[in-house]
Formats: structure tokens, sequence, C-alpha cells
């Protein structure tokens, strides 16, 4: 217990010593930046919309608001201006999507300190943090220091007076008292010359440390990400062009078969599926999400579903799926499209986990998933478990992080993993991680069993 403890109290302080208000009105992206600042700093209050957020700032004062502008209520900009007409100092970073830039003056105005264009990469958000809380911790230091500045001109206050009695007192120690107060006084006046000196320095590096940064979150988040997607695009942009080029030319000798058409045709569908699951994946990522019903959902109805979808792409891989699923019904509360999202999401990693397995081993090696549910206080439980490459142990606390990825750019996008945590915590659940490189991964996925009988 006590090295528990040890653990404990070493990972509070590698946290910044600040306090972060969070705004926004997205539960999933709420959930998903609420797992990251809560890593990074001491304390974090969470709000849903701009009303929540001001009353989270006047009872909690904190030192730092990340906000979103678009929210119902109460949105981003009128909360921040009623905080900035209250504090001055506090800092304000305002989230925004594409399409919002006509917001941006009227933020400038009110005073914020920075903008990032959503969706955040976590390295961006985490190097702004820390910039902040530099500003921060500064100025918590500057204000120390004054008070020890304040503390030194009543020391010398109330030396004046005891000196004053003393020289009413004792005229013989006068010209001793008198030395005492003009040492006091030098020593105040040299400590002011030095902190008001590195006040000035100080402010003037933040501020343009400040504008720095307000133009370079702005270009490197809308160039960075327009270049991930034209990357992650042009690939199967490029194979549909070299198929039709393909049919052209067999069309033009006239040698095309309607067994070529097909295989062709196939090829062509699977790089149009590829581009529409890196739009879908972007979409459901950085648009504004409908609140979705939830419902009584059978989770064995929807692993088969989702099955149904992969079988046979699995089959002609050779991957076996075997299943050990609950007894009758397995009820939970949620919605049944974004839990077979979910499913899908962890099948195709399952997948490229054993594939990049069997280039390693060639022979002799069976590639195989298997899928099990069942009960456990109070919650439905989803394990996909497969016997590919595993995941290294310094990525384990990674791989929720939006855009994290160790594949090629052929094979992921760092999205996937994200987004289902996002939507299982949103459904109330949890999703766990346990593996061991080059053996196996566990993903277990729980959410709230229905009590509720027909």
């Amino acid at each position: 217990m006590e090295e528990q403890q040890t653990l404990k109290d070493k990972q509070v302080d590698t946290r910044l010593d600040i306090s972060v208000l969070f705004v926004e009105d997205e539960e999933l992206l709420r959930a998903i930046y609420e797992r990251i600042l809560d890593k990074l700093v001491s304390k974090l209050y969470i709000a849903s919309n701009g009303k929540e957020g001001l009353e989270a700032y006047n009872t909690h004062q904190p030192d730092l608001i990340i906000t979103d502008i678009m929210m119902p209520v109460m949105d981003g900009l009128e909360m921040v201006q009623n905080i900035r007409q209250k504090d001055t100092d506090v800092r304000l970073v305002i989230l925004s999507a594409y399409g919002e830039a006509e917001y941006f003056m009227d933020a400038i105005k009110i005073g914020v300190n920075s903008f990032l264009l959503k969706p955040v990469e976590t390295k961006k958000l985490t190097a702004l943090v820390h910039e902040l809380a530099n500003g921060i911790l500064l100025e918590r230091k500057v204000k120390e220091q004054e008070q020890q500045r304040k503390k030194a001109e009543e020391n010398l206050r109330k030396l004046n007076q005891e000196l004053e009695k003393r020289v009413e007192d004792r005229t013989q120690d006068l010209q001793h008292e008198i030395k005492e107060r003009i040492q006091a006084e030098n020593e105040l006046k040299d400590l002011n010359l030095t902190l008001e000196r590195r006040v000035k320095e100080e402010l003037k590096k933040r501020e343009r440390q400040q504008q720095l940064l307000i133009q370079k979150s702005k270009l490197e988040s809308m160039g960075e990400l327009a270049a991930g997607i034209a990357h992650e695009i042009n690939q199967p942009l490029g194979g549909i062009s070299m198929g039709l080029d393909n049919i052209l030319f067999k069309l033009s000798i006239g040698k095309v078969s309607e067994d070529y058409l097909r295989k062709k045709i196939d090829a062509l569908f699977q790089d149009i599926d590829r581009i529409r699951q890196i739009i879908n994946h972007v979409r459901v990522f950085s648009r504004d999400q409908k609140n979705l019903v939830d419902e009584r959902v059978d989770i064995n109805a929807v692993i088969h579903d989702a099955i149904s979808l992969i079988s046979r792409q699995y089959q002609n891989h050779n991957i076996e799926i075997s299943l050990n699923l609950c007894k009758n019904e397995c009820l939970a509360i949620g919605n049944k499209y974004r839990i077979e999202q979910v499913f899908l999401n962890l099948l195709s990693n399952a997948k490229y986990a054993v594939e990049e397995k069997l280039k390693i081993l060639l022979t002799g090696y069976a590639k195989k998933i298997e899928i099990k549910s069942y009960r456990e206080n109070n919650f439905i439980v989803t394990d996909i478990i497969d016997n590919g490459i595993g995941i290294p142990e310094k990525h384990i606390d990674n791989i929720f992080d939006p855009f994290f990825t160790t594949k090629d750019v052929e094979n992921g996008t760092g999205l996937g993993l994200s987004i289902s945590y996002g939507i299982i915590k949103e459904m109330k659940g949890n999703i766990s991680v346990e593996s061991k490189e080059n053996k196996f991964t566990k993903v277990s996925v729980y959410l709230p069993e229905s009590k509720v009988k027909d």
C-alpha cells in the first residue's frame, strides 16, 4: 500500500499546478479531452455550455479556461465576455471548427489568449497548456514577490513607529536607529527596482509569445490537418484512377471479360470504401453530433450484425472468428448503431494485429479472434481478443488519444480508438485494454445492463 501511495504521489507531482475549466457541449469530445487534461493539470472543471461554464468560473475561479464557441444556452463568446468583465487576468483559449473564423475578431477584442482548431491534436493542446501554465506560474511568483515587498514595507512602517518612540525615550540612540532605517529603505528600494525590471521583461516576453502562439496554432492546425487528410485520400484515389485506366485500355483492345470487370470493380469499391471510412472518421470526430436516443440493445445481436459485415472478408484472409456469447439476451443501455461502430473498429484493429504477426512468423501461425459477452457487476461486457502482435507497454496509456497510431498511413488514421472511447463514455460505459507484446490483446467494452423487463 505504501509503494502504491508513493507512486500515486509521484504521478500527482508531475501535473501542472494550475486549475482549468473546459467547456464543450459535445459529449464525445468532452469525454476525450477531459481524459487528456485530467492527466495534465492538477485541477479540472468541466461544463457542457456557456451558462454552466460561467457558474463554474464563479465557483472555482480557474487559472485557465478552454471553451468551444458554438454552444446552446450561452455560447462561448458571451461566456468569456462576462468573465473578462470580472477578471482581466484569467487565460482564455477558444476552440473552433472550420467555418467559424468570423468569430475570431470578436474573440480577439474580448481578449482571448489563443485559438485552437478542432479536432485538436494532443501534442498541440499539451504544448499550449504548458505555455500558458508557465505564464500563470510566473505571475504567481511575481505576486509572491509583491507580497514580500508589501511585507517589507509593513516591517519598515513598524520599524519607523518603533524608531519614533525610541527617539522620544532614548535620544542617545537616535543616530543608530536612523542608520537602521536608512539601511531598510535602501534594501526596499533595491528590491523594488529588481522586481519592476523583472516584471517588465517577463510581461514583454509573454506578450510576444502570445502573439506568435495565436498565429502558430491557427496555421499549424489548418495546414497539418488538411495535409494529413489529403495524404490519406490520395492513395485510394490513385488506385481508382489506375483501375479505370486499365478498364479503358482493355476495352480499347476488346479483351474485357465479365470476370475481369468484376475483379476490377471490386477493387475500385474497396478504394472508395477506404475514402468513405476516412471521411466518416474525420466527420464523426469534428462535426457537431446530434444526441442519439439510448435504448435497450441486445449485445449478442449487435455482435452478429457486425460479424455479418466482415465475415467473408475475414474468411478470405484465413482469420478464425470464434464466439463465446452469454446465454439468452444480453440487454444493455445504449445505441445499437454506435455500439456496432465500436465493435467494427475493434475488430478491424484485431485483424490488423494478426495480419502483422503473420508477416513476422510467416508459417505455423493460425490467425484467431475470439469474441465473448457476459454479465459483470451490472454491466454487459464484450471482450474482443486476438493473438496478434500486441501493444507495447509504452503505448498503452496513449492508444485512446486522438491521431495516435502505430500503423502506417495506409492502415490507420489514429481516430478509431479515440472515437470508440468517446462513444462508450457517452453511453456511461468504459473500455479497458490488456495486452502483451507479440502474444495477445484483449479489449473489454463495458455497457450498463438493462434491468427493465417487458
